[in-house]
C-alpha cells in the first residue's frame, strides 16, 4: 500500500485488528457483524466526505463485511441484509442501502487511498482470525429453509454458489490445524490444493505437480518440497493426533448443523483397509497380511463409519501397526464413535468372527451382525441343518451367540448356505428372513463406497516407503471424505430441506471446487 496522505501505517489497522480479536479470544466462531460492531474503524480512517443518507461509518463497515462475507453484488448484499436485519443493525444501519447507494458511495466517494485501506483491512481481518483460531461466520453451515422449491437452473446456481461458500468456510477454519511449516516461498494452501489436485487425478506427487503448475498461473510447491514437508513430522502418533482434532471439528459443525439426531440411534460398521507395501518387513507400521499382488506385506488402518444413507461420516480412522490387536482397536473405535452417537447395529465382516472380539460387542450392550467363518463346527452345521434355521447359544470358545443360517441364490441359479453370528434374535419361521438379513447386512458395504470414493477421490498416489506420507495421505483423504459429505448435506437441506439418497454434489466436483475457490477472490 502506497504512502497514506492520512498518515495511517499498516501496523496501525493492524493493532486495531488485534484490539478486537482480542475481545473475542475466548471464542471458537464470531460473526463478522458482530466482529465489525466492535471495530473502531475510524481509528485509522478520519477523511471527511461530503453528506450521504447513511453513517459513513457503516458505509465503511459494509465494505468490509461485503469483502469477508465474500459477497461479489451489491444487488445480492442488499437481499442479505434484508434477510438479515440483526446483521444490518450491527453494522449501524436502520434501513438497507440499495446497490445504487452502495455503488455511488464505492465509485464516486471514496478515493483509491482509502480503498486500498479497507482492502488491506479486510485480508488483515482474515490472516489474523487464523491466529487466534477464531472462524468468522460459523453460521455459512446452518441449514436454510428454502421458502419455495427451486427451478432446476436456479437449482444448479444455488448448487455451485453454495458449494463455493462452503469451501471457503472449509479452507479458513480447517488450514490453522494442518501444520505443514509452509516456508516463505509458499502458503499452507498451495500445499494443501496440490495435495488435493493430486488425489483427484489420482497421481504421484511429481506428475501431480507438473499438472498442477498448467492449471495454477501462480505456482505451487514442487513434489520434493511438498514430501520434505510431510516427512518433517516427529512420528505418526502426533501426525494423527493433528487429524483426530480436524476430525472432532468436522464433528462439532455437523452437531451445528443438527443433522444427527440426538434421540435416534445409527448403524454404524467398522473395517479394515489395506496399503500393499513393497519394502521391509521391519518397517514401522508395516504388518503382514494374505498374499496378493507380489507382496504380503502393508501398511493397515481401521475405521468405523456411519452407514445410514446420505449421511455415511467416517467418524474416526485409525493406524494399525504390527503390535495393535483387533480387540484394543475395536473397543477404540466403538468408545469414540459411542461418545457421540447411540449406535443401533455394529456392521463387521466375517474377519472379526472370534470369541474376543464378539466379547468387545457383549461389554459394550451393542447388537452386532457378521458373516460367519467356516471354522470346523460351523461347516458341521450348514451340513445338517435346513435353511433357514436358527441355533440359539451357539458356543465358540468362551462366549456364545445366535447362528442364523439362511441360503443365498447365486447369479448362476445355484445356492449356497450362509451362516451369520449375532446377538439379536431372528425367527426361522419367517418366510422372508434370508432376503430382511442381506437386506439388512447390506448396509455394511456403505463403508465399502466411503472406501472406494477416498481411494478415487482423495488420496493421492505413492512408492513412498516412509510411514508419515502414507499416513497423511490417507488421513487428509479421510477428512476430504467427511468434509464432501457434509457439503452435500447443507446443500441438499438449502435446496429441499430434507437429506436425499443421492449425491448433489459429487466428490470430483466438491474436490475440484475446494482446490480453485482460492483464485476467486472473494
Amino acid at each position: 500500500m502506497p504512502p497514506s496522505k492520512q498518515n495511517i501505517s499498516n501496523s496501525k489497522i493492524e493493532k486495531e485488528i488485534y484490539n478486537t480479536f482480542e475481545l473475542f479470544k475466548t471464542e471458537k466462531n464470531v460473526a463478522i457483524a458482530e466482529f465489525l460492531n466492535r471495530f473502531d474503524i475510524y481509528s485509522f480512517i478520519k477523511i471527511n466526505y461530503r453528506k450521504i443518507k447513511f453513517p459513513y461509518e457503516s458505509l465503511f463497515k459494509l465494505i468490509l463485511f461485503q469483502k469477508l462475507k465474500g459477497i461479489k453484488f451489491h444487488t445480492k448484499l442488499t437481499k442479505y441484509l434484508n434477510k438479515h436485519p440483526s446483521e444490518k443493525f450491527k453494522l449501524g444501519f436502520t434501513k438497507t442501502p440499495d446497490r445504487r447507494t452502495i455503488g455511488y458511495f464505492i465509485h464516486h466517494i471514496l478515493d483509491s487511498e482509502t480503498k486500498e485501506i479497507l482492502e488491506f483491512a479486510a485480508d488483515k481481518i482474515e490472516e489474523i482470525s487464523e491466529k487466534f483460531g477464531i472462524l468468522l461466520d460459523i453460521k455459512t453451515l446452518e441449514p436454510e429453509i428454502p421458502k419455495k422449491q427451486t427451478k432446476e437452473r436456479n437449482q444448479y446456481l444455488q448448487k455451485n454458489e453454495k458449494t463455493k461458500e462452503i469451501c471457503k468456510l472449509f479452507k479458513k477454519r480447517f488450514s490453522p490445524f494442518i501444520d505443514l511449516n509452509p516456508n516463505t516461498v509458499y502458503t499452507k494452501n498451495q500445499f494443501l490444493d496440490l495435495m488435493i489436485h493430486m488425489g483427484q487425478t489420482r497421481d504421484f506427487a511429481e506428475n501431480g505437480n507438473k499438472t498442477f503448475r498448467e492449471l495454477r498461473s501462480c505456482g505451487c510447491p514442487d513434489a520434493d518440497t511438498l514430501l520434505y514437508h510431510l516427512k518433517n513430522y516427529q512420528d505418526h502418533k502426533q501426525l494423527h493426533k493433528m487429524f483426530i482434532t480436524l476430525f472432532e471439528i468436522v464433528w462439532n459443525m455437523t452437531n451445528q448443523s443438527n443433522i444427527f439426531d440426538v434421540h435416534k440411534k445409527y448403524d454404524v460398521a467398522i473395517d479394515f483397509t489395506e496399503w500393499y507395501y513393497y519394502g521391509d518387513r521391519s518397517s514401522p507400521m508395516v504388518v503382514g497380511k494374505e498374499p496378493d499382488r507380489g507382496t504380503t506385506k502393508c501398511y493397515k488402518f481401521a475405521t468405523i463409519n456411519i452407514v445410514e444413507s446420505g449421511k455415511r461420516f467416517t467418524l474416526l480412522a485409525l493406524p494399525v501397526g504390527p503390535f495393535d490387536n483387533k480387540e484394543q482397536i475395536l473397543s477404540k473405535l466403538l468408545r469414540y464413535a459411542m461418545q457421540r452417537i447411540k449406535i443401533k447395529w455394529v456392521y463387521v465382516d466375517r474377519g472379526f468372527f472370534d470369541s474376543n472380539a464378539i466379547k468387545v460387542f457383549q461389554r459394550f450392550h451393542l447388537k452386532y451382525l457378521m458373516p460367519a467363518t467356516k471354522i470346523t463346527t460351523v461347516k458341521e452345521i450348514l451340513e445338517i441343518v435346513p435353511s433357514p434355521s436358527v441355533i440359539t447359544d451357539f458356543e465358540m470358545k468362551d462366549v456364545t451367540f445366535n447362528l442364523v443360517i439362511v441360503e443365498e441364490e447365486l447369479k448362476d441359479g445355484k445356492k449356497v448356505k450362509r451362516a451369520f453370528a449375532t446377538n439379536e434374535e431372528y425367527d426361522e419361521n419367517d418366510v422372508k428372513l434370508a432376503e430382511r438379513l442381506f437386506l439388512q447386512y447390506g448396509r455394511r458395504w456403505g463403508v465399502e463406497t466411503s472406501y472406494r470414493i477416498k481411494k478415487h477421490s482423495y488420496l493421492p498416489k505413492t512408492t513412498s516407503k516412509n510411514y508419515l506420507i502414507r499416513l497423511f495421505y490417507f488421513m487428509f483423504s479421510v477428512l476430504l471424505y467427511n468434509l464432501w459429505i457434509l457439503t452435500d448435506i447443507l446443500i441438499w437441506l438449502a435446496l429441499f430441506d430434507q437429506v436425499g439418497d443421492k449425491h448433489l454434489v459429487t466428490s470430483k466436483l466438491f474436490g475440484t471446487i475446494l482446490y480453485t475457490v482460492d483464485l476467486e477472490r472473494g
